[in-house]
């Protein structure tokens, strides 16, 4: 009977030590709980910056990086496509999308930054050049090239047979506002042709080309420069709905007809609504005679996705735009109808889909959107922006961006 008992309390000790146990480690961890708390809620500290500098004697190159190693780089990536720009020893943002471009093509992770990694794949054997380095032949194929929000060209496009305004137009037949606008030799003679055309008429004063061929950085850094100017003008907006503003007026790269090198920012000098004038009412009646059409029509907003533009012109060759303005369509319309059987290339006989709404006298007559802003020559303005963005937003300006200072 006693061992019993001892046995019971033995038990009972043991039992009542196994639950004091975790009591001590609990009050262990309370009493040091102070020194840890204070590190578990202490403030996250930023991660420190580093400078261009120390990280390119590092061995890594940056934004911000000078010199020799910057010069190689670029030359480099020049030499395998992914460069436009000057090779100047300055790792700029022109140099960052090159290196991102070249990340992206040979798998590598796209931070724009030239590490270890970067650099050992750029100077080898098997780096990968950029895919498509061959100009394109933009007016080749039976029915005209379309660029949009959903068919799009790539960082790398380039068209062919690119000419400067300059070399081909008269200074007294029209303004070029900016030396270096580039075109396809094409479309900048029938730019000419049409530019003589309504001299003879009486209209041979005022013309200005604001806008040509525009490379995808001339695209991004006008589109980046258009969002720090909402923002600036905006305080209390964030990055992304200064973004979505600016893509009123400046299309996403890739998506701009300017990457063609055949559509063209047309105005007449000094005039703040070019919709309202006799040169813009010209422009809607004839130039489709010499193969341009009015890309970015009022009625036709929601099927291009841009807003009107009177002032953009696109080359598309005298048979297409000659159907397009008879039968009062839009190119993706054209386009569309064309890849279904109802319009077939100069067949003649073919009817295009009905078209509702104005007719093609009431667009001569009443020039699209009489309201739209001076030219910025931005690109294609977005008709999706949300309603909350089109309240109190910041007037355009009526001049546009220094091209070399966008490139």
């Amino acid at each position: 009977m006693k061992k019993q008992v001892y046995r019971i309390a033995a038990l009972m000790m043991a039992a009542l030590f196994l639950c004091l146990c975790p009591l001590e480690n609990v009050l262990a961890e309370g009493a040091a709980a102070p020194e840890t708390q204070g590190t578990e809620n202490a403030a996250p500290t930023e991660k420190p910056k580093v400078s261009a500098a120390d990280l390119q004697n590092q061995g890594i190159l940056s934004v911000g990086a000078k010199g020799e190693e910057v010069t190689k780089l670029q030359q480099r990536l020049k030499d395998l496509g992914y460069l436009n720009g000057k090779v100047d020893g300055k790792f700029g943002g022109g140099t960052k999308r090159a290196v991102i471009a070249f990340q992206r093509r040979n798998g590598l992770t796209t931070d724009g930054e030239a590490g270890a990694d970067t650099l050992a794949k750029l100077y080898s054997d098997d780096a990968k050049a950029a895919p498509g380095n061959e100009k394109t032949d933009v007016l080749a194929g039976d029915v005209p090239m379309l660029v949009n929000k959903t068919h799009t060209v790539d960082e790398f496009f380039t068209p062919a047979d690119l000419v400067k305004l300059k070399d081909v137009l008269g200074t007294k037949l029209v303004k070029v506002k900016y030396k270096n606008t580039m075109g396809v030799r094409t479309a900048v003679e029938a730019l000419k042709a049409m530019l003589e055309a309504a001299k003879a008429d009486g209209l041979g004063k005022k013309w200005q080309i604001s806008a040509g061929y525009r490379t995808w950085d001339q695209q991004v850094s006008m589109l980046n420069q258009k969002t720090s100017a909402y923002k600036k003008k905006n305080k209390g907006w964030s990055s992304s709905k200064a973004r979505r503003a600016a893509l009123r007026s400046v299309a996403e790269p890739g998506s701009s007809e300017h990457h063609l090198g055949l559509a063209f920012d047309i105005n007449k000098q000094g005039s703040s609504n070019f919709a309202g004038t006799k040169h813009s009412a010209w422009l809607n009646e004839h130039c489709w005679e010499y193969g341009f059409i009015i890309r970015y029509q009022k009625e036709k907003e929601e099927i291009t996705g841009f807003i009107a533009e009177p002032w953009h012109i696109r080359y598309v060759g005298v048979e297409h735009a000659k159907y397009m303005k008879e039968h009062n369509l839009c190119l993706e319309e054209y386009i569309q109808g064309i890849e279904n059987g109802t319009i077939v290339i100069g067949g003649g006989s073919a009817e295009a889909p009905a078209e509702e709404g104005n007719t093609e006298e009431e667009t001569a007559e009443e020039p699209a959107d009489s309201e739209a802003p001076e030219n910025t020559g931005d690109g294609a303005e977005d008709a999706g922006t949300p309603d909350d963005l089109l309240e109190d937003l910041p007037e355009d300006s009526d001049e546009e961006p220094d091209e070399g200072a966008a490139a």
